[in-house]
């Protein structure tokens, strides 16, 4: 299909809307040049907004238009909406961090506003403590209490006995006890979901190469695909080793031949052993090998996408590629997202999505 120049009307359409402190902020809109948004999984979305530093006050004398912050500044609250122009839908919500000015002579100057979401704080607090009895519902409940969230967690209501946060940052601790689980943690609006990765589906939609899918790279790689994965670690209270292993629980949507399958028919069987990990008991072996092997699983075909910007686009989605022939058109989850804006192109998302299966040739 033929690219076609987008005009005034359309750029206008599909130009993201921006409030600051709940209240929107027509001024920022208008200037707004380019913006760009960034998510993965694991949480901790970013934004980039550039705009046009220079505006026409009513004394007819063109000045710099946010020198006097009382719009934009640092630690003010900065949301951004996009889609359809009548319902647009929030893809964005924090804090401004920073801000950098540009300043050429013979050019307008401009403003780019740093912000990133409300796990910003929690990047920020590195503590050392044991906590006994650990739970991943109490610490993530913990976490979005602390950081002004409303607390969103399925699952993981087990105990995993004690646990050490050793000079970490709470995100990087709870990251590092939802990844031995196969979670994910997200902010969404002003929640912080929390939940297995199986259970993540942040809505589902379907792009065709030609219309809503602009572009697409797509790898099926046997590289680090392995049959199984084994863990080995010890219970220093009873003196005996424990064990567990995976072999593929969780691999997500999708359907055809798997990875560990190809692997084995091409090349042999291949094993990941996994030794001196945090394990106790067999079933926490087993929970940590079967979480590794499923992260590598879903790893098998990878696709690297342009689509037309969408709101719904998110990570956690699943999107239904078509077009891409037998072998590749499929499900997949999105693993990582970059809404972005020009008055060139408009509004378009790249994004990396990934797949456990290989469709047939």
């Amino acid at each position: 299909m033929a690219e076609t120049n987008l005009t005034e009307e359309d750029i206008n359409r599909v130009r993201p809307t921006v409030r600051v402190s709940g209240k929107a902020s027509d001024g920022v809109t208008r200037l707004l040049s380019s913006m760009r948004m960034e998510e993965s999984e694991g949480g901790m979305s970013s934004l980039e907004l550039r705009l046009l530093n220079a505006a026409r006050f009513e004394d007819g004398e063109v000045e710099l238009a946010f020198e006097d912050e009382a719009t934009i500044r640092h630690g003010v609250e900065i949301a951004v909406y996009a889609g359809d122009e009548l319902s647009p839908q929030e893809i964005f919500r924090g804090l401004v961090t920073g801000l950098e000015g540009t300043f050429e002579v013979g050019v307008a100057p401009e403003l780019f506003v740093l912000a990133e979401d409300a796990l910003q704080r929690a990047r920020l607090s590195r503590r050392t403590r044991v906590i006994e009895d650990a739970r991943i519902d109490s610490i993530a409940k913990e976490l979005a209490s602390r950081i002004g969230l409303d607390p969103a967690v399925k699952g993981f209501t087990e105990s995993l006995g004690t646990q050490v946060q050793l000079d970490e940052t709470d995100l990087a601790f709870l990251r590092r006890m939802l990844a031995a689980r196969d979670g994910d943690v997200q902010v969404v609006g002003k929640e912080l979901h929390v939940s297995p990765r199986k259970d993540v589906r942040r809505g589902v939609l379907e792009l065709m190469l030609g219309r809503t899918l602009r572009r697409a790279r797509v790898t099926a790689d046997l590289a680090h695909q392995v049959t199984e994965v084994t863990v080995g670690g010890w219970d220093a209270v009873a003196g005996r080793r424990v064990e567990g292993s995976g072999t593929g629980t969780n691999l997500g949507p999708g359907a055809g031949r798997r990875g560990s399958a190809l692997l084995e028919a091409a090349v042999g069987a291949r094993i990941e052993h996994l030794r001196d990990v945090p394990a106790t008991t067999d079933d926490e072996a087993r929970a940590i090998a079967e979480a590794s092997f499923d992260r590598r699983a879903r790893r098998f075909v990878c696709v690297d996408a342009t689509a037309e910007g969408n709101p719904a686009l998110r990570v956690g989605t699943h999107v239904r590629l078509i077009g891409l022939g037998p072998r590749f058109d499929n499900t997949y989850v999105v693993v990582r997202a970059q809404h972005r804006f020009d008055v060139e192109r408009g509004y378009e998302i790249d994004f990396e999505a990934e797949c456990a299966f290989l469709g047939g040739p």
